[in-house]
C-alpha cells in the first residue's frame, strides 16, 4: 500500500498550535499559516518542521524596524523522528507498520537590502518524509480501540518558495509576501499584505495583516479507495491578524495579538477513515464541515535581567473554532547569555485541547453521521515538550570584508497523552494514535 498520510501541526502534534505572532491556526494539517502579513502554505511537511526551523535568520517573519544594511544568508537543517506506535495500541494485522514519520528538512533564506527604504527576503525549502501514518481505528479482541496504520511506504517531497518585500517609513513599515508550495499530491499559492506603525517614541507598535491562500489536492491511490478518497479537491482560506506591542519598562515588553481565519472548501483528510465498532459498513470516509472559523489570542511577556545578562519569555495562547474545539498553550523560556558570544535557551511548553464535536474513534453500529472523523489530531489530549538550544555568534571574521556568523543547535522532545489534558478525557474518546517525537536542528547564518 502506498497510502500517504497526514501529520499533526507544529508544534508538531498540537493541532491548534501557533509558534509565531501573527501566524494562523489550523487543525486539519492542511495549511499552517505563516508570519505577519502572510499565509504560508503547506500540509504535512510544513506542519512537521516549522518549529524546528524557527532558528536565527530562518523564520523570516517580523524583522527590524529599519532596512537591513548587510546582506544575510541563512541555512538550516533538521531531523524529525516520531516514536514508533506502542504495541498495545497497534492493530498488528500484517499490513501496517508501527514505524511512524521521519522528516529531513533543509531551508535557506536570503535578506538583501535594495534601497534606503526597502529590502527583500527569499525563503527556499526542501523536505523529504517517509514512514507510516495512522489510518483508522478498529475495535480489538477485548473491545479496546486499536490504531490501524498504513504501511511504512509513505514517501513525499515538498518544495516551497516564498518572497517578501518590506517598505520602511519613518514610523513603521509595509510588507508584501507571496509564494507557492508543491508536493506529490498537493499545491498551494498564497499572498499577504501587512503594515506596522509605531507611536510614543516607538514604545507602542500596532500591526495589521491579511493573507489569502488557495490549495489543490489530488490524493494518491484514489482509484484503490474510490469510496473514501476523492480524485481531487480545492479549498481557500483568509487570515486576518492584529497585534499590539508595548514597551513597559527599560527591561520589559508585552504583546497581545488576535488572529482570525476563515476556511472554505474541502477540509476533510482524504488519508483518514473511520469504522463502526464491529466494522459493519466497512471503511467510511473522513467527513468534516466544508467551512471553518478560527480565533486565537496570544499574550507574550519579555523581561531582561541585566545583572546576569538573561531574559525570560512567557507566552499564553487561547484558541477556539466553529468545530467546538478549544485549546490552551503555555510556554516559558530562559535565554542565558554567556561570554558575550554564546546563548543557552531551555524552554518548557504545555498544551491542552478539547475534541471537535464530530470526533469519535469508532462509530456506533448502524449510526453513520454526515460529519465524522477518527483523526487523533481532533481528539481531546494534552502535551508537554521541552527544548534546549545553543546559539553562538562570532563577529568580524576576516572574510569578505568582515563576516558575522551565527550558529545554532537545538533538540526538542514532545509527548502527548489524554491524561495530560486539562479536561477529563474518557477512555472511549482517547485516540490510540497520539504522537511523541524528537527534533534535532542546526542552522548557520552569515551577515556579509
Amino acid at each position: 500500500m502506498t497510502q500517504r498520510g497526514d501529520a499533526p501541526r507544529a508544534q508538531i502534534g498540537d493541532v491548534h498550535d501557533d509558534t509565531a505572532a501573527g501566524s494562523g491556526v489550523d487543525d486539519s494539517g492542511i495549511d499552517p499559516a505563516g508570519p505577519i502579513g502572510s499565509l504560508r502554505p503547506g500540509r504535512t511537511l510544513t506542519a512537521l518542521t516549522s518549529s524546528a526551523l524557527a532558528l536565527p535568520g530562518i523564520a523570516g517573519s517580523a524583522r527590524a524596524d529599519a532596512p537591513i544594511e548587510q546582506a544575510t544568508g541563512s541555512a538550516a537543517f533538521s531531523y524529525y523522528k516520531e516514536d514508533n506506535l506502542s504495541p498495545g495500541k497497534f492493530l498488528d494485522d500484517g499490513s501496517g507498520s508501527r514505524e511512524r514519520y521521519e522528516v529531513f528538512t533543509g531551508q535557506m533564506r536570503f535578506d538583501i537590502p535594495t534601497s534606503e527604504r526597502t529590502d527583500i527576503g527569499i525563503d527556499l525549502l526542501y523536505e523529504e518524509m517517509s514512514g507510516a501514518s495512522p489510518w483508522f481505528v478498529q475495535s480489538g479482541p477485548s473491545g479496546e480501540a486499536l490504531q490501524v496504520m498504513s504501511g511504512a511506504t509513505i514517501e513525499d517531497r515538498r518544495f516551497d518558495l516564498q518572497a517578501d518585500i518590506d517598505f520602511y517609513l519613518e514610523d513603521g513599515k509595509d510588507s508584501f509576501r507571496s509564494g507557492f508550495s508543491l508536493e506529490q499530491d498537493y499545491a498551494s499559492f498564497n499572498f499577504g499584505l501587512g503594515t506596522e506603525r509605531s507611536f510614543a517614541d516607538k514604545n507602542t507598535t500596532l500591526s495589521f495583516s491579511g493573507g489569502f491562500s488557495y490549495d489543490w489536492i489530488e490524493p494518491t491511490d484514489a482509484d484503490l479507495f474510490p469510496t473514501i478518497r476523492p480524485e481531487e479537491e480545492e479549498k481557500w482560506s483568509v487570515d486576518l491578524f492584529a497585534g499590539l506591542s508595548q514597551v513597559l519598562t527599560r527591561a520589559s515588553t508585552a504583546q497581545i495579538t488576535l488572529n482570525y481565519k476563515h476556511s472554505d472548501g474541502y477540509l476533510s483528510d482524504p488519508y483518514k477513515a473511520i469504522q463502526e465498532v464491529n466494522g459493519g459498513s466497512g471503511l467510511l470516509s473522513d467527513e468534516r464541515p466544508d467551512t471553518k472559523d478560527q480565533v486565537s489570542i496570544l499574550l507574550r511577556y519579555r523581561h531582561h535581567i541585566e545583572p546576569i545578562t538573561a531574559s525570560i519569555h512567557a507566552d499564553y495562547r487561547f484558541y477556539t473554532d466553529s468545530w467546538s474545539s478549544t485549546s490552551h498553550t503555555f510556554e516559558l523560556a530562559w535565554y542565558q547569555s554567556l561570554m558575550n558570544w554564546l546563548t543557552i535557551t531551555p524552554s518548557l511548553r504545555y498544551y491542552s485541547q478539547s475534541k471537535t464535536d464530530f470526533y469519535t474513534p469508532l462509530l456506533a453500529d448502524g449510526v453513520i453521521p454526515d460529519e465524522r472523523s477518527s483523526d487523533f489530531r481532533l481528539s481531546p489530549y494534552g502535551a508537554v515538550s521541552w527544548r534546549i538550544k545553543a546559539e553562538a555568534e562570532v563577529e568580524d571574521l576576516p572574510i569578505w570584508g568582515g563576516l558575522d556568523l551565527i550558529a545554532a543547535l537545538s533538540w526538542e522532545r514532545y509527548l502527548s497523552d489524554g491524561d495530560l489534558a486539562f479536561i477529563d478525557v474518557k477512555e472511549a474518546e482517547e485516540a490510540p494514535g497520539l504522537v511523541g517525537f524528537n527534533i534535532f536542528a542546526v542552522s548557520l547564518t552569515g551577515r556579509f
